[in-house]
């Protein structure tokens, strides 16, 4: 998986992760460093997550259930392999 895919799929998954960690759009966009309109923007599938911040998603969500099926294993596994790419 290269980055624009992970950063594709987070996108596609962000409201889920959101969702399943019970986070309000307010708290989830301060926590990953982005503003509140560009979270509902990416969530309503509009725009797709900053490397940045599909990162931190991974990072501070890696337990999610959501994620680690999505991207079969540990989220963090797989942004190691796609930094390289």
């Amino acid at each position: 998986m290269n980055r624009y895919e992970l950063k594709k799929l987070v996108s596609q998954k962000l409201k889920l992760v959101r969702v399943e960690a019970g986070f309000t759009q307010e708290q989830m966009s301060h926590m990953i460093g982005i503003s509140k309109k560009t979270l509902v923007q990416i969530e309503k599938g509009r725009l797709v997550t900053g490397w940045t911040a599909a990162v931190a998603v991974c990072a501070l969500f890696s337990e999610s259930q959501v994620l680690n099926s999505a991207l079969d294993g540990n989220p963090l596994e797989v942004v190691n392999r796609a930094a390289v790419d």
